[in-house]
């Protein structure tokens, strides 16, 4: 099974949105303003009882890469200006629904790490 470390979905995120070109390494500071948005939506996620995997290095299963990005994308776009606030609220809970069934369907027999939220 793959899997991506934070620094992978950060990216991933940024590419997402057309921050960064896909050839391109995202800047110090674009890649730890996505990590720091990553931790804060884990922490949100979890308040709202949506258990993903966790975010640290190595952790997120692949079949978790695209709809994470997509609603940690939600954030980023409003800080650069790409999506307004009211707009990203609007489209979270569809983002939030593909999580809770992805994470309630996961196959059986594929391992999920121990510290979730």
């Amino acid at each position: 099974m793959t899997v991506y470390s934070r620094a992978d979905l950060a990216a991933r995120v940024l590419r997402d949105l057309g921050l960064v070109a896909a050839e391109e390494s995202p800047s110090a500071d674009d890649l730890a303003f996505a990590e720091e948005t990553i931790s804060s939506v884990y922490g949100e996620l979890a308040m709202r009882g949506i258990a993903l995997p966790n975010g640290s290095d190595a952790a997120l299963p692949g079949e978790f890469l695209v709809a994470v990005s997509k609603r940690i994308a939600l954030d980023v776009a409003t800080a650069f200006g790409l999506i307004s606030v009211s707009d990203a609220e609007l489209a979270k809970p569809v983002t939030e629904r593909a999580l809770r069934e992805m994470a309630m369907r996961r196959p059986t027999g594929q391992s999920v790490p121990v510290d979730y939220f």
